[in-house]
Parts: structure tokens; C-alpha cells; sequence
């Protein structure tokens, strides 16, 4: 028997590919049925700026009521649940040559995922990281339909202790990492005790930059977003030349890692009052 495995092109991508329209009239025109949703936004890295010309469009939809979506070769639907008890719809297809990730969720999903934070001082977030994303997603969100929705919607997330939850937790990672370089150091594998220090400042800038508002927790958006929030206290620069820069000349793995690992602990004492905050 030969083996001869072969592919089958459902729908080809183009050779060019140019910006899609994304106004909400070109939407609706592809997805008519989004004139019955209450709101509608773009999120992702094509809101935050970040995207290029193979960036997916992320739409997010909410709706009370069942909404009628395209049905073609390109596209794909399921619904979805979170253990927590969420539920959305997906519609994953094609726009205008740009792949398209839909999601329609009950109007009230940001106000359940949010009550306990609303109702006291959540000391450590617990939410998983797909309703991390969809948090952090919604507070980014490009108001498409219905601005007043959003409005109320990050009125209510800055009215909560979601941030700083969020932040204490992160903070515990560091404390975790730094715990490794310690116990790795001790034990004398220094190159272990370098990545864990690098982790360990990765999360600290991570902790600072949620404090001051950015709640995208992709590692690979960590310039990108120290980039757009000076107010962190980390600079791109400062955060390229101690931890991605990696060992200075003539400096052995442990020393790298004690520098990394003491430049992450001053971060951590930085912010100490922001993280002992309640409001």
C-alpha cells in the first residue's frame, strides 16, 4: 500500500491580502443578523493596534435572543461553556478575504464574571484564563453598535477589584519563581535558576503593567503593551537590556540570574502599595 496523503482546499487564501472593511454597515451586509444583537465590538489585536494583514477580526456580539449568522464552505459553529457556567456561541469564517472569530455572548456575561469583585475586595483572582481573555477583550473593545453598552461596561469593570485581584495573583507567581531561582541556586543548577528568573520578571511586568490598566496577559503582546502604558514604570528599553538581552559579557549563568532575579524583586517592593490597595 503507498501512502499518499493529500490536502483539499476549502477556500484559498489569496495571494494579496488587503484590510477588510470594518465598518458596521460592511459587517452587516456579510451578517445581517447582527442588526438584532444589542451590541456589537472589535477586540483583538486588531483593535489594540497590534494586528498585520494575517490577523484574525475578532467580533464580539451580545445578545439575549438566538441571532441568525452566515452559513458557507468557509465557516464553522459550536456552541461554548466555561466550568464556571458561561455559555456563548461561535462562528468562526471568512470576511472580505480575512478570517473572522465570532463570539455572541448573553448581555450579562461581564456582570456575572464580574460579581464577586463588585461585591467586596476579591484578594486573589479567580478566574480562569479564558475568562481572563474575554475580560481583557471587552476592555479593549472597539464599540461597533450600542457605545452606551460599553460605556456601562467598563464603568462597571472599573468600579470592581478585578484589576488589582488579577495583579495579586500574578505577584504570587513571581513570589513562586523567585522561590525556584532561590532553591535552584542553592542546589547549584545555575541555568535553571536563570530561566526561572527570567519567568519571575516576566510575570512582575506583567503584574505591573495590569495594575496600570493593561489586562492582556499574551506573552508575546509584553513589549507591545509596556509600550503603550508608560505609567507600568517599566520601559521597553530597561525591560530589553535586563531580561531579553539575556547575560552580559563575561557574566556566568548565576550571576545573570541574580541580577534578574534583584531587578525583579525591586519591581515587586515598587508596587507593593498598589498591591496592598483597595481601591
Amino acid at each position: 500500500m503507498t501512502f499518499n496523503p493529500h490536502i483539499d482546499v476549502i477556500a484559498a487564501q489569496p495571494r494579496l491580502l488587503t484590510p477588510p472593511d470594518l465598518s458596521f454597515e460592511a459587517i452587516l451586509r456579510h451578517f445581517p443578523g447582527l442588526a438584532e444583537a444589542e451590541a456589537v465590538c472589535m477586540t483583538g489585536s486588531t483593535a489594540a493596534g497590534w494586528g498585520n494583514a494575517f490577523s484574525d477580526i475578532d467580533l464580539y456580539v451580545f445578545s439575549d435572543k438566538e441571532l441568525e449568522l452566515p452559513v458557507d464552505e468557509t465557516m464553522e459553529t459550536w456552541p461554548g461553556a466555561d466550568p464556571s457556567g458561561i455559555r456563548w456561541h461561535n462562528w468562526m469564517g471568512v470576511y472580505d478575504n480575512a478570517r473572522v472569530d465570532l463570539k455572541v455572548w448573553p448581555t450579562s456575561t461581564l456582570a456575572t464574571v464580574l460579581t464577586p469583585y463588585v461585591e467586596r475586595e476579591v484578594e486573589f483572582c479567580s478566574l480562569g484564563d479564558f475568562l481572563q481573555d474575554f475580560v481583557y477583550r471587552l476592555s479593549i473593545g472597539v464599540p461597533l453598535k450600542n457605545d452606551d453598552f460599553f460605556k456601562q461596561q467598563k464603568d462597571l469593570l472599573d468600579s470592581s477589584s478585578y484589576r488589582r485581584s488579577l495583579a495579586r495573583r500574578v505577584k504570587a507567581e513571581v513570589e513562586n519563581c523567585l522561590t525556584d531561582v532561590a532553591g535552584q541556586l542553592g542546589s547549584g543548577d545555575d541555568m535553571t535558576a536563570r530561566v526561572s528568573a527570567g519567568l519571575a520578571a516576566g510575570f512582575a511586568t506583567d503584574a505591573g503593567l495590569v495594575l496600570a490598566g493593561q489586562l492582556c496577559r499574551g506573552r508575546k503582546w509584553l513589549l507591545r503593551r509596556l509600550e503603550g502604558a508608560p505609567q507600568c514604570g517599566i520601559t521597553v528599553d530597561e525591560y530589553r537590556s535586563v531580561v531579553l538581552d539575556g547575560a552580559r559579557p563575561g557574566e556566568s549563568d548565576r550571576d545573570c540570574a541574580l541580577r534578574v532575579a534583584r531587578w525583579t524583586q525591586a519591581q515587586i517592593v515598587r508596587m507593593e502599595d498598589a498591591f496592598l490597595s483597595d481601591s
